[in-house]
């Protein structure tokens, strides 16, 4: 049998798009191995092909953290079926050429998307180009979910739960389209249990202490200061931080010494371990991260959100008792101390509440269900040779 060929559409407008499309990626290559070729591909980015969208996404960071009622502002108001048809052919005028491209470059088996903004544009190729080949989405939003995403075109759609089923069929989503598989995961959340302690010696950490994984990124601000809260703390802790291409964050970081040990990472490729090492993470309510968060147990102390977009996945993190949003020091320090009182009882009904949430096995559903529609895809008719 030929090898399959998948292609994987996402984006670099935050770190989400991208995660959720390695994840899947990644759980391919584990379950089938050597049976896949997979290409993920930002076509905005990626390609030569000249495309107002390359500054937009190129500045994304940058415009949310400086004029976030702005980014509220608009989320809302493009937030209806209505709006979004006319975006997607706006979309669909500019992307079109590049996602044809992409497409008839790669000639793949099955397309997977991981952005919104790429649903009707690589429906339209399809369309014109080779109408058996299948569309999939993946929705990387656990609450608020834009109605961007739910275009006509995707013949299945992988989402997070429950509240974001509520959207799709509100959007005129049929349901037999719909799939609660949770946001992709890298597949070591499900695959590589490790105990711990064992866990944490092996990464060079105290394996008795309690430990708080604190993940940052260049829209997560003030992180420090929570981290200076846990001087003087009462509890034996130490803290893990992962800057997450926040570069001021990190040179700072690497110079400060506190009272309990401190280990700090710009970028980490190995977010599982990490998570699963850890006792609280301590981060923004972005969907990949908190996903990330829950197929690892952890309770989720929120320090930052979006407007808009994020303040669903603040709602869904309260409503199911995963964790807690602080918005400042002292709510920090007292939400500590009141899940550590009696042993860390609490704390643990809270890590308990957070893994019945968590969908560590998110990439592998999305994966094979890549791969059954593959198989059904008809191999390619190798021509007879010429008599004489």
């Amino acid at each position: 049998m030929q090898k399959k060929r998948c292609l994987i559409v996402t984006s670099d407008s935050g770190f989400g798009h991208r995660s959720a499309a390695l994840s899947v990626s990644k759980a391919l290559e584990v379950l089938y191995p050597g049976q896949v070729e997979c290409l993920v591909t930002n076509p905005i980015k990626e390609t030569s092909t000249p495309t107002v969208m390359k500054p937009i996404e190129k500045g994304y960071d940058r415009r949310v953290r400086m004029t976030p009622w702005f980014y509220r502002f608009s989320y809302e108001v493009s937030d209806s079926r209505v709006v979004s048809e006319v975006v997607e052919g706006a979309l669909t005028l500019i992307l079109q050429k590049i996602m044809g491209e992409t497409i008839r470059d790669f000639k793949p088996d099955i397309v997977l998307n991981t952005n919104e903004i790429f649903n009707t544009p690589i429906g339209k190729v399809l369309l014109e180009t080779d109408p058996k080949i299948a569309s999939y989405t993946v929705v990387t939003d656990l609450a608020d979910v834009h109605s961007l995403w739910f275009s006509p075109e995707p013949d299945r759609f992988f989402i997070a739960n429950e509240w974001v089923k509520v959207k799709a069929l509100e959007s005129g989503v049929p349901e037999d389209k719909l799939v609660i598989s949770g946001i992709p995961v890298s597949p070591d959340f499900a695959l590589n249990q490790v105990e711990k302690q064992a866990l944490r010696g092996s990464l060079g950490l105290d394996p008795h202490r309690l430990t708080l994984l604190f993940v940052g990124s260049t829209r997560v601000s003030n992180l420090q200061d929570y981290l200076q809260a846990l001087e003087n703390f009462g509890t034996p802790v130490q803290a893990v931080v992962i800057a997450g291409g926040n570069d001021a964050l990190y040179k700072e970081l690497i110079g400060r010494h506190y009272d309990f040990p401190l280990e700090v990472r710009n970028f980490e490729k190995n977010i599982p371990q990490w998570m699963m090492a850890s006792d609280v993470l301590v981060t923004k309510a972005g969907g990949l991260i908190l996903s990330e968060g829950l197929a690892a147990g952890l309770p989720i102390l929120l320090i930052d959100y979006l407007p808009g977009q994020e303040e669903g996945n603040v709602r869904y993190v309260l409503s199911h008792q995963t964790g807690a949003l602080v918005q400042n020091v002292g709510e920090f320090r007292a939400i500590m101390a009141y899940w550590l009182e009696g042993d860390g009882y609490r704390l643990s009904q809270v890590s308990r509440a957070s893994a019945a949430l968590g969908h560590p096995e998110a990439a592998l559903t999305v994966a094979k269900a890549l791969w059954d529609a593959m198989l059904l895809q008809p191999e390619p008719k190798l021509l007879a040779p010429k008599a004489g």
